[in-house]
């Protein structure tokens, strides 16, 4: 058991670690988006049109750096994350991951979009065969590859030390929502921002829960969180002409989508996430 000064400490070390963290992800960010910000896509304060995809890339070291930093002052290492899966039968993830997200993209989205009876649907799965590449160019540098280790190498499971995981991954996904809000000055989602943080939140639950399966590790986040990115540019030519509903909107229908996931996950995991934090041991560092 802790002690009461050792259980003030726990709390005041997660918070301090939490938000040094968030500090330097949204700081580097925000200061590497402000160019694109007042420039011709933006408020057109200066006569600059920097390139969204080149910023974007730098600007997603944010979290990386977040990670390792704050992890080197708490603990003296690098060792920060855990890249691969923790066993050989967890590697399985590794294909199950991204298969989650594809799942709700390419098959229980489509589902609540399209109209009519299932006959007249005529949705063209062949076109996911081209899904793999966007995964793994640019899309996987703008985003994937140099988030996770701070969304879910870190964050994850630092707020895990004192809440519930699927509690830990609704506040991981507001907080990485909020870490885009720049990019909402520019012409960059079709998404309304708060669609676009319930859309969030869901995947992140789904992320956690996949990533916690493989032993946290990010390369699995890394994956889903790409093929996530990947996804929305192929589910146009996924339906073809399908007709689809016009009320919802698809915004709205996605946003059901992933939440409806999650929320399965959740009620299937009765919120641990397969998380190995016991909740007595949570509960021994929350505890006053």
């Amino acid at each position: 058991m802790f002690g009461p000064s050792q259980q003030i400490t726990t709390k005041q070390r997660l918070v301090r670690s939490v938000f040094l963290y968030y500090g330097i992800a949204i700081g580097w960010a925000w200061l590497v988006w402000a160019p694109l910000v007042m420039g011709s896509d933006g408020l057109k304060i200066l006569p600059i049109n920097p390139s969204l995809p080149v910023l974007t890339c730098i600007a997603t070291l944010g979290p990386l750096l977040g990670c390792f930093i704050t992890h080197r002052m708490e603990t003296g290492n690098w060792k920060a994350i855990h890249l691969l899966p923790a066993t050989t039968r967890r590697w399985i993830w590794v294909l199950l991951g991204p298969l989650l997200i594809m799942l709700c993209s390419f098959l229980v989205f489509p589902a609540f979009i399209s109209s009519g009876s299932p006959a007249q649907w005529r949705w063209h799965p062949s076109v996911l065969a081209g899904l793999w590449v966007p995964m793994f160019n640019y899309n996987l540098l703008g985003g994937p590859l140099f988030e996770e280790p701070g969304w879910r190498g870190f964050l994850q499971p630092r707020l895990e030390e004192v809440m519930s995981p699927w509690i830990a991954a609704t506040f991981v996904g507001v907080m990485w929502a909020a870490w885009h809000i720049p990019l909402f000055f520019v012409t960059w989602t079709s998404a309304s921002p708060l669609s676009f943080l319930l859309i969030e939140v869901g995947v992140s639950i789904l992320i956690a829960f996949a990533f916690h399966s493989s032993g946290n590790a990010v390369l699995v986040a890394t994956l889903m969180h790409s093929a996530f990115n990947a996804s929305s540019r192929f589910i146009g030519p996924f339906l073809g002409s399908t007709p689809t509903r016009s009320r919802p909107s698809a915004e709205m229908l996605l946003v059901f989508t992933y939440l409806t996931a999650a929320g399965v996950v959740v009620l299937c995991t009765r919120g641990r996430l397969r998380s190995a934090v016991s909740q007595g041991t949570r509960d021994e560092r929350i505890a006053v």
